[in-house]
């Protein structure tokens, strides 16, 4: 069974990188322009009272909400945990890399170490 390099490991964990990326853009955008006519859009009038509550929600980095009112939340269900799941997997790809380089090294090390 072949191991994965520092490489390989480093590309993922771009690639997870560049889909955190997106991810976080797709819930940060998710209420529209203009939140009364989205909210307008999808059937659910805007609770002014309930947005006068929890006026940090829309700008808070995590978790990502931007609720028309206290029952309907215009950020999709996918995104938090999508969030955390690429970090975490962004986090592990990372760490994996840095073993694997340093297995690598300490295998090359002993191999030369071993010949002379």
């Amino acid at each position: 069974m072949r191991r994965l390099g520092p490489r390989s490991w480093l590309a993922l964990a771009v690639v997870s990188s560049f889909l955190l990326g997106i991810t976080y853009f797709v819930g940060m955008f998710s209420g529209g322009h203009e939140l009364d006519e989205t909210c307008a859009s999808v059937g659910r009038p805007v609770d002014e009272r309930y947005r006068a509550e929890h006026w940090r929600e829309p700008g808070q980095w995590f978790p990502l909400h931007n609720k028309c009112d206290a029952d309907y939340d215009l950020v999709p269900a996918w995104v938090n945990p999508a969030l955390v799941v690429l970090t975490l997997l962004i986090v592990v790809c990372v760490g994996a890399a840095v073993w694997s380089a340093a297995t690598r090294r300490k295998t090359k090390t002993t191999k030369n170490t071993k010949t002379t």
